[in-house]
């Protein structure tokens, strides 16, 4: 017995595949450190979509995905499984001081350096979180090393 043949007016459709936005975006970071948590945030964005990884010093990342809306500011609207975020993020320059290294004494004062940043806000946090271009912005919390910083690069 042959089988029937296909319907003719059922056309087979490849879905389109979506393409690895990590590939295709450069990547934001902004660092939190404080001795109580620390957490490592990387945002990547473009043509409307959206990803955040939230990678905490210990633990699983939780990815975000979502859109991004750019404008006057890119608006980050994303969800996990369990949590959904918006960021309001503001295009800026920032100046944050050079890495910091707190068991070193340093005779003078790190330099200052100005860097592209985000200064993404989110409604819980008063102060922006600032993203920048990897391998990022980090903010130390408390400590030696206290205030925003330039995060060195690994060779």
């Amino acid at each position: 017995m042959t089988p029937d043949p296909p319907d003719a007016a059922v056309a087979i459709v490849d879905a389109p595949v979506r393409p690895d936005i990590k590939l295709e975006a450069p990547a934001y970071v902004f660092r939190y450190s404080s001795t109580a948590r620390s957490e490592t945030w990387t945002l990547w964005f473009t043509g409307g979509v959206a990803v955040l990884d939230v990678q905490p010093a210990q633990g699983a990342v939780t990815q975000y995905q979502g859109t991004a809306t750019e404008g006057a500011t890119v608006v980050i609207e994303v969800e996990s499984a369990t949590a959904k975020m918006k960021l309001d993020c503001k295009r800026t320059k920032r100046e944050v001081e050079a890495a910091c290294d707190p068991s070193a004494k340093p005779a003078t004062k790190p330099k200052k350096t100005t860097v592209d940043a985000l200064d993404c806000f989110h409604a819980d946090f008063k102060e922006p979180m600032p993203f920048g271009p990897a391998p990022g912005i980090v903010y130390f919390a408390d400590g030696a090393c206290a205030g925003y910083r330039s995060v060195p690069s690994t060779p």
